[in-house]
């Protein structure tokens, strides 16, 4: 296998095929069990499709069951591109996907069975800094929302609005009175509405707040919801403080806003947003270890879980 090592992304235009070496947030590496051998999720750019946000979605979900949350080219040999992917497998979602059985191993055990190239994934996936975390993030969901056609996918949601409330409404378990919700990392805004219309059908008066990193994607909210305008803040959830200092009676986030190394400092930072007597809410959408779990194992103690959320209280 003869390649370039790349820290860009390439010209959109110069790639027609993408192979994947697969990383959980954990940092286990898998590859597809096929007999005897293990393969990497590999395809051909479709006509027409963005090599970022469509082909590196199809691909490893087509190949692999595998969802990936956050890529970065490492490699090239011409038109054919290397690039790792985190993310979850076991997907279980409405977009077409595989269902195969995965191996999993440290990549140095990996790299004995397919070669050089788990080395090369694995050294720029563990020498990301923060700072390239948040951006990886931002550079491939803020031109997916924007180019979103439905309400839902601007939220980044693939389905339709029934299964949109469907998968997102439990949220909703965690609030036990009127008050203030923040949505960290609200993108289009629609999980705000959304709170706000199925708390009220339950008797509980919300008024929403939120805070995304895409002053872009903030643009989009304020134009759809004006009259939250000035509710709609730029910033970063792992150390964003509100403008007037106010706190919140609930503040919703996700783990995949943080670094795993980062994730006790961020929690206890956004909790320190909840006014007492209030909640943090933090839900897990893509196959990983369960909110409540991972909450647990920080040593918070849990209130109560649903489908994907968790929630706790400050002290």
């Amino acid at each position: 296998m003869v390649y370039e090592l790349i820290n860009t992304d390439p010209d959109p235009d110069s790639i027609d095929r993408l192979t994947f070496v697969l990383f959980r947030s954990d940092g286990s590496c898998l590859a597809i069990t096929d007999g005897d051998r293990l393969v990497l999720p590999s395809g051909t750019v479709a006509p027409g499709e963005h090599w970022l946000l469509d082909a590196a979605l199809r691909i490893p979900l087509e190949t692999a069951g595998f969802r990936r949350q956050r890529i970065r080219p490492f490699a090239r040999d011409g038109g054919h591109v290397y690039a790792w992917a985190e993310g979850a497998d076991g997907y279980t979602g409405d977009r077409p996907h595989a269902t195969v059985e995965l191996y999993s191993a440290s990549p140095e055990r990996l790299a004995e069975r397919i070669g050089h190239v788990i080395y090369d994934a694995a050294d720029s996936y563990r020498n990301q800094t923060e700072a390239d975390y948040y951006a990886n993030n931002q550079r491939l969901l803020e031109p997916a929302y924007l180019r979103a056609t439905t309400a839902e996918g601007g939220s980044g949601f693939g389905g339709s609005p029934e299964s949109w409330r469907q998968r997102r409404q439990p949220i909703v378990d965690g609030l036990h009175k009127s008050g203030t919700f923040c949505d960290l990392g609200y993108a289009n805004g629609l999980l705000m509405e959304s709170v706000r219309k199925w708390a009220a059908e339950r008797g509980i008066a919300i008024e929403p707040y939120g805070v995304d990193i895409s002053a872009r994607l903030v643009e989009l909210a304020r134009t759809r919801l004006p009259q939250w305008h000035d509710r709609l803040w730029v910033g970063n959830a792992v150390d964003w403080v509100p403008p007037d200092n106010r706190r919140f009676t609930f503040v919703h986030a996700l783990f995949d806003f943080w670094p795993v190394e980062r994730r006790a400092g961020a929690v206890a930072h956004v909790l320190s947003l909840v006014e007492p007597g209030g909640r943090l809410l933090i839900s897990q959408y893509g196959a990983g270890p369960a909110a409540g779990r991972v909450l647990a194992d920080l040593g918070y103690d849990v209130l109560g879980t649903s489908s994907s959320t968790a929630w706790i209280e400050p002290a």
